[in-house]
């Protein structure tokens, strides 16, 4: 899996938002001359690297909760995402990144994937391929032909966080 993800990475060309991904993922990301990379670390806000144009401070930092802030729509060409760092911040992150990417969003997880999470994406009409690994999974979605309007976030964010607040109770009460 990190093969294939090191490989995509050195043929890409454009920005790249990095969130939560590992070391040898992100010095790939460094390495790559053409692009320019936006890495949020493991931790909800953090401070922030960049490679080129972008006038981004060095001491500013990015709540992942509130990435549009910091990009422009369609901006992102492609986002890579570790699924364990992110799943705390779901509802945001899988919002924005519709919002944000106009190219390709990649997920590796080491574990097992809850697919609920991922294929409320087809909520968007995005393309979803999953690739599986031994011991882990490669999420890749496109969003070419996304569509997303700020009525239909509403409404899915409102019916999410119903859903969890349900899940939520229905714990405490069986548990």
């Amino acid at each position: 899996m990190f093969k294939y993800l090191e490989d995509t990475i050195k043929k890409m060309t454009g920005n790249v938002l990095a969130i939560g991904i590992d070391e040898k993922l992100a010095n790939t990301i460094k390495n790559n001359n053409r692009v320019d990379a936006y890495e949020i670390s493991k931790t909800e806000r953090v401070p922030v690297f960049q490679k080129k144009k972008r006038k981004l401070n060095r001491g500013k930092t990015i709540n992942i909760k509130r990435l549009p802030k910091y990009f422009n729509k369609n901006s992102i060409d492609f986002i890579i995402c570790n699924y364990e760092q992110i799943i705390k911040y779901y509802k945001y992150v899988f919002r924005d990144s519709i919002k944000l990417s106009k190219g390709k969003i990649y997920f590796y997880a080491k574990k097992d994937v809850d697919m609920d999470y991922i294929l409320k994406y087809k909520r968007y009409k995005s393309k979803i391929e999953i690739k599986e690994y031994e011991k882990s999974k490669l999420i890749i979605i496109d969003n070419k032909e996304a569509k997303t309007n700020l009525f239909k976030n509403i409404i899915f964010y409102i019916s999410d966080t119903f859903c969890n607040f349900i899940d939520f109770i229905s714990n405490i009460m069986v548990g």
